[in-house]
């Protein structure tokens, strides 16, 4: 029961535009774009394995029946947030949005490209 009001209150919150996620990702500068040919959850999936080939942990999860995120964090457990992706079905091709904590410390356009290489 718990985690449902708080998937609720997230939901309501990205629909009305909150300023942050609920993982503490700053949206500090926009978003940056992608398309895959990939369904929502196989896109997620090649973003997650990407990340782990970068020596980060990427954690997918179900966004509802057509969309999927992906939570990017360090590798060494800790809960800060590197980047997040989220991935939304569009007729034949899925878009993608991944958003990068820029206080993190590295070239933000370039961690996006590389988690997206090949999705």
């Amino acid at each position: 029961m718990h985690k449902r009001i708080l998937w609720s209150g997230w939901f309501l919150g990205l629909v009305a535009g909150c300023a942050t996620s609920p993982d503490g990702v700053l949206k500090d500068g926009a978003p940056f774009s992608f398309t895959s040919a990939s369904r929502p959850y196989p896109a997620a999936i090649c973003i997650a394995r990407n990340a782990k080939a970068m020596g980060v942990a990427g954690q997918e999860r179900l966004l509802g029946d057509a969309s999927t995120e992906v939570v990017v964090r360090p590798s060494s457990g800790s809960s800060d947030t590197l980047a997040m992706a989220q991935i939304h079905h569009d007729g034949v091709l899925s878009k993608v949005s991944v958003s990068v904590n820029r206080s993190a410390g590295f070239d933000a356009k370039g961690f996006a490209n590389r988690l997206m290489a090949g999705c």
